[in-house]
């Protein structure tokens, strides 16, 4: 593969500002807005926002029967409504900043899938210790909160960790997708994922009023950003550069957030989140990141 170009670099920076501060807009907008409700908007919102992009661009969405949809209803439902979801859920329990860090893990996960599922992608010990660390710190994040048993807090917990599970999953099948434009796989994710999303939320309950003008910009906010566009460069770099150089991206987007989080929201998180997100994050860093001499060669 060839080395990365300055639009990819671009892309991975874009991301990682957008990814990490979603989290924060996330918090604001599920103070007043249900969190099944909050992912249903969201993505008819990136579906909306993503018709308009495709239509400067001039592209057309494949033929119904193209086997592309498939792939993207998995993903829709896998990679978007699914997690978006649980993260949202977490949302209404924990701070940004540790909902982030959870989010992080999923590079770890990315690696160990691949290991399983993808030719050429075996773990060496380097990242198999990368794992292993990572696993460390997700018992360090986690441990503490489950010695009061089950509490909301630590349901919150796993459910914020399934969903980045859920994200290293959507990783490997997007790589094996057929090939679209960026734009249109956006769209074709987006659009299965709200339609999933929707469902889940008429069963969950009726359309919340009005809200607040903070939690509905917050919504639109996570809808246009981190859904829609960031989409588009998701798909960009997961057809470009493969799973682990976007996994650059999750690996900073939890330090961004944090710093959101504290700078924003006034979040304080305990001693052990820092502890878990460089534990977490120097596994992502052994797992993903190929040494020097191997990208040169």
């Amino acid at each position: 593969m060839t080395r990365p170009k300055p639009i990819d670099w671009l892309v991975l920076t874009a991301l990682v500002v957008t990814w990490g501060s979603a989290f924060a807009a996330l918090k604001i907008a599920v103070a007043h807005i249900p969190p099944f409700w909050n992912t249903a908007l969201r993505l008819w919102i990136a579906v909306a926002t993503l018709g308009v992009v495709l239509a400067i661009q001039r592209q057309a969405l494949p033929g119904w029967r193209d086997r592309a949809w498939r792939f993207y209803a998995f993903n829709g439902l896998v990679g978007m409504a699914a997690p978006f979801a649980l993260f949202a859920l977490a949302a209404e329990r924990l701070p940004s900043a540790i909902n982030a860090i959870c989010n992080g893990a999923s590079p770890i996960f990315t690696a160990l899938l691949a290991h399983l599922l993808v030719s050429g992608e075996q773990l060496n010990g380097r990242k198999a210790g990368g794992v292993g660390l990572g696993f460390i710190g997700l018992m360090v994040l986690v441990g503490p909160r489950l010695t009061s048993g089950m509490t909301l807090e630590a349901l919150a917990l796993i459910g914020a960790l399934t969903g980045a599970a859920l994200y290293a999953v959507s990783n490997i099948v997007t790589k094996r997708a057929p090939p679209v434009p960026s734009t249109v796989g956006a769209l074709m994710m987006c659009a299965w994922g709200a339609v999933f999303a929707t469902a889940a939320a008429l069963f969950s309950g009726p359309l919340p009023a009005w809200p607040p003008m903070t939690s509905a910009l917050a919504v639109l906010a996570q809808g246009v950003f981190p859904t829609a566009l960031a989409t588009i460069g998701y798909v960009y770099l997961i057809q470009r550069r493969g799973p682990l150089f976007l996994s650059m991206a999750i690996y900073m987007a939890p330090l961004w957030a944090t710093a959101v989080g504290v700078i924003f929201l006034a979040e304080r998180p305990s001693w052990t989140a820092f502890v878990a997100l460089a534990l977490i994050l120097g596994g992502v860093a052994l797992a993903t990141l190929e040494p020097r001499e191997k990208r040169a060669a």
